[in-house]
């Protein structure tokens, strides 16, 4: 943020305030596969909150700590994907999962694991 400061001439307060402004913007690297779980209102009242907590526990990350330690995945809640008929929803990367529950989320996440250890 600094280097982009000093060339743009501004503050890096001001970088800063952008950076943390945008949720396309992050201050710390992301996984591999970037796993993201609507908590809109459609996925919340059908139940998304149990899908978060296994895969959290899967993955051994938290509200504070979203990505695993090998960088493999990055677990992140939003306010929509905008897919509220197939809620809930979930997408890794940019393949839209509908209608999930904790265990295919899981089962999801465990094929990632076994074709990256190939």
């Amino acid at each position: 943020m600094t280097f982009v400061a000093t060339s743009l001439g501004i503050p890096p307060a001001r970088v800063f305030g952008v950076a943390t402004f945008y949720a396309h913007f992050a201050l710390e690297p992301k996984g591999k596969y970037v796993v993201r779980l609507c908590d809109g209102t459609a996925c919340h009242v059908k139940r998304s909150e149990p899908i978060l907590e296994a895969i959290r526990q899967r993955l051994g990350v938290s509200e504070k700590r979203k990505t695993t330690p090998d960088q493999l995945f990055t677990v992140e809640t939003v306010a929509c994907l905008g897919a509220c008929g197939l809620a809930p929803a979930l997408v890794i990367n940019e393949d839209v999962h509908g209608q999930m529950t904790p265990q295919h989320a899981v089962e999801l996440l465990d094929e990632i694991v076994h074709k990256e250890a190939q």
